[in-house]
């Protein structure tokens, strides 16, 4: 019995990636076919070009809609630091499947759109967004003092594109994944207090880490009890 039509779209667009990834746009649409066990024939008969089957290989629907739904939830509840440590830990595996695609693309030649498809807004800012909407209700909730919430959230996303594009390009990780984004997290957290901004002020959030006033015995960031 044939497999269904989705499920062999499937195989060739992941045989696909692997092989743009290694080889780049150059690599030949025959040993895309080997390795997804295809004919030729058969991968152009579910793809009408090379160009199509590259674009459609590197392209990476972004799920950030649910991303940011889910982190905007979490605003006004437990601590800023635990939260963001969370989240960013999620970013930075999205990251280290988009970012190798879009390289590759960049270095193709071949146009593609400059826009996520469900938001029709760049990569880029759907990244800075997710986070920035979280910063303005924690804002809100007086959790936060902070006057630019995207450009805090565009630190955070900085910290972690450069992270992966070191790992891709130059195999070099300066600590694991969940120790950096701690450590980013707890640096852009600590450098956001602004001056006579409440700390231990009961109903307040702020910003600490374990040599600042308000931090706890782990350095968290969260709630006063005072």
């Amino acid at each position: 019995m044939a497999r269904p039509v989705s499920i062999q779209n499937e195989a060739i667009l992941e045989a696909a990636r692997r092989v743009f990834l290694e080889h780049g746009y150059k690599a030949s649409t025959a040993l895309i076919a080997r390795k997804a066990r295809v004919s030729q024939g058969s991968l152009f008969k579910h793809f009408g070009s090379k160009n199509e089957l590259f674009c459609e290989a590197m392209r990476a629907e972004s799920g950030m809609q649910k991303y940011e739904d889910d982190l905007l939830k979490l605003a006004g509840k437990g601590d800023i630091q635990t939260t963001l440590e969370k989240a960013g830990r999620q970013l930075l595996k999205h990251m280290q499947i988009v970012l190798p695609r879009v390289m590759t693309m960049c270095s193709s030649g071949v146009s593609m759109p400059t826009y996520d498809r469900t938001s029709g807004r760049p990569p880029p800012r759907v990244l800075v967004d997710a986070l920035a909407r979280y910063f303005r209700e924690e804002i809100r909730l007086g959790g936060l003092n902070v006057e630019a919430p995207e450009i805090l959230a565009h630190v955070i996303v900085a910290g972690l594109t450069h992270y992966v594009i070191c790992d891709v390009l130059h195999h070099y990780r300066p600590g694991p994944p969940a120790a950096y984004v701690r450590t980013l997290v707890q640096v852009v957290l600590y450098g956001s207090l602004s001056p006579g901004a409440p700390a231990g002020k009961k109903g307040k959030r702020v910003f600490s880490n374990t040599s600042a006033p308000g931090a706890d015995r782990e350095g968290k960031v969260g709630r006063s009890r005072a």
